[in-house]
């Protein structure tokens, strides 16, 4: 963690910003339609700015809506909600969001409110206070971001996830873990974050095998539904440093196709290549950032895998795109399915022309 109260803006941080932006853009209209009142929750939000003078994420969240072309058709009650245990950097959030009120005074709808306090105790508490009298939680978008791996237990993730509606996106330190793993120090640490002790067994393997068993193991914490988040859809994204050592993984985790649907296409926005990574190796100043070589290929293998000998429902095919790294995307199966070799075969429902793809249509696989 820095020493002092703002520190630069790191490549992979803007990547980072990159993904987190695009998804409210496409959460805020989606949300607000059906809903009288939403949250954006960040827990460890920060001074709200960076060395020279770069937004954070509470600024950028804020933009998000008050830039955005459907502003005006908003007509729920937004709170946005930030949560930040350090004084300075909390006085300095405080600063940089009285300056932006006053630069740009927010709608009536828009509420900001700022909470001095640990992010698992503070949010825990609120949810509880709604739950003990008896009120809805309003859907929430919790971005929960450390530098560490302490203060963001499972068991507040799981009571977050039990209300409809509510997300989150973690920010899970597995290179400090992958590191410090046989550190006794950070056994309770390890407990509270993956919600059991499962994690112990990293200590047996090394290397990559240790990075990506740890990896793992989070995302089946997420989805488990016994004790840990109970999602049903997970989606993980890799950032590495300048030497090309992982960082962390940003795991997102909802209950709704349409959320892990925006969630990819915000991942897509920094790797197109369905592997999800970022790293401060590259120089963001390149198009290279941007990569445009998706592995289709892999993606028709996994379904041809999956569905061999049978014929299933498009809409089936959909659910089991949604719980791989791709998108769902009719092209480029259309392409494959026009080729000589195809592996599959698209029957087109009624009126529907041959290889057009929609929720009356069936692949049948080779």
């Amino acid at each position: 963690m820095p020493s002092t109260t703002t520190w630069p803006l790191d490549p992979h941080t803007e990547a980072k910003h990159i993904i987190l932006r695009k998804y409210l853009n496409a959460w805020l209209p989606k949300i607000t339609r059906y809903n009288g009142r939403v949250i954006f929750c960040d827990g460890f939000a920060g001074p709200g700015m960076y060395t020279n003078g770069e937004r954070g994420s509470p600024q950028i969240a804020i933009d998000t809506l008050l830039e955005h072309s459907y502003k005006d058709k908003i007509k729920s009650e937004v709170v946005f909600l930030f949560i930040e245990s350090d004084r300075k950097r909390f006085d300095t959030l405080n600063e940089v969001l009285d300056e932006k009120k006053k630069a740009n005074p927010l709608p009536d709808n828009v509420i900001i409110d700022t909470i001095h306090d640990q992010y698992h105790t503070a949010f825990s508490e609120l949810l509880e206070r709604i739950e003990a009298d008896g009120d809805k939680v309003a859907p929430t978008f919790a971005f929960i971001d450390p530098f560490g791996v302490s203060g963001i237990p499972m068991k507040v993730i799981r009571q977050l996830m039990t209300h409809p509606s509510c997300e989150v996106f973690i920010n899970c330190m597995i290179g400090s873990i992958h590191r410090f793993v046989t550190a006794p120090e950070f056994e309770e640490h390890c407990d509270d974050l993956f919600g059991n002790h499962e994690w112990i067994h990293a200590r047996n393997v090394q290397g990559r095998e240790r990075e990506e068993y740890l990896r793992a193991l989070y995302q089946e914490r997420l989805h488990n539904g016994e004790d840990g988040a109970n999602a049903r859809y997970v989606r993980y994204f890799t950032m590495k440093n300048s030497k090309n050592r992982t960082i962390y993984d940003l795991f997102f985790a909802t209950n709704h196709p349409s959320g892990i649907d925006a969630m990819k296409d915000a991942m897509w926005a920094v790797d197109r290549s369905g592997d999800y990574v970022f790293s401060d190796a590259t120089n963001p100043d390149q198009e290279t950032l941007f990569s445009n070589d998706t592995d289709w290929e892999r993606l028709v293998e996994i379904l041809v895998q999956k569905y061999s000998g049978r014929t299933v429902p498009w809409v089936e095919v959909e659910e089991a795109i949604r719980n791989t790294p791709y998108r769902i995307k009719k092209r480029p199966l259309q392409a494959v399915a026009k080729r000589p070799d195809a592996p599959f075969t698209i029957i087109p429902g009624p009126n529907n022309r041959r290889y057009t793809l929609n929720e009356y249509s069936d692949l049948q696989f080779d």
